[in-house]
């Protein structure tokens, strides 16, 4: 007569449940690591996000303030020279842009800074030329001097650039504006 051998089945049988358990646990600690590191991940991404929307918003509103002050009439009086007056710019047809060189942006005295911050690390910067006069739609192209057409309008093109909460993330806006 053959008896079955008790304890060695459920030596077997409980080695089985061991290790479908360490499987499980395994398997389980994997999925939660993966979602750890994609809400780190995400967490991260939702960040750089308000950070770019915080320097494109500053950008926007130094532009805006600088706009206001070519309205008021405030650099009027004001010299605007190739090599720069306190961000204020002749155009120079012979040479890169001035908001297109980093060195506008890193160097001190070449933008003036805006009032405007917001919740930006450090104050916007803004650069105006002055670009080469020109007349509008309407207006008489004749010349001023031989008793014809109107005064060419000035033309500027405004840029400010900032830079978001924690410093990075820098962004530039631009305006083409006219007397």
């Amino acid at each position: 007569m053959n008896m079955p051998r008790t304890g060695s089945t459920h030596a077997r049988a409980g080695g089985f449940v061991l290790l479908t358990a360490l499987v499980m646990l395994l398997v389980l600690t994997l999925a939660a690591l993966v979602a750890i590191v994609y809400q780190a991940n995400q967490a991260r991404v939702a960040g750089n996000t308000a950070n770019a929307q915080i320097s494109f918003e500053t950008a926007e509103g130094a532009l805006r303030i600088a706009e206001g002050a070519m309205l008021s009439g405030q650099y009027v009086n004001v010299p605007f020279t190739v090599a720069g007056n306190n961000g204020l710019y002749l155009f120079d047809p012979a040479s890169t842009p001035v908001w297109a060189a980093s060195s506008t942006w890193s160097s001190s005295g070449t933008t003036m800074a805006s009032p405007y911050q917001g919740l930006s690390s450090a104050a916007p910067q803004v650069v105006i030329e002055q670009l080469p006069s020109v007349a509008m739609p309407g207006q008489s192209i004749a010349s001023v001097q031989y008793g014809g057409g109107v005064q060419p309008s000035r033309v500027y093109r405004i840029t400010a650039r900032a830079v978001g909460a924690n410093g990075k993330a820098p962004s530039m806006v631009q305006s083409i504006f006219h007397e």
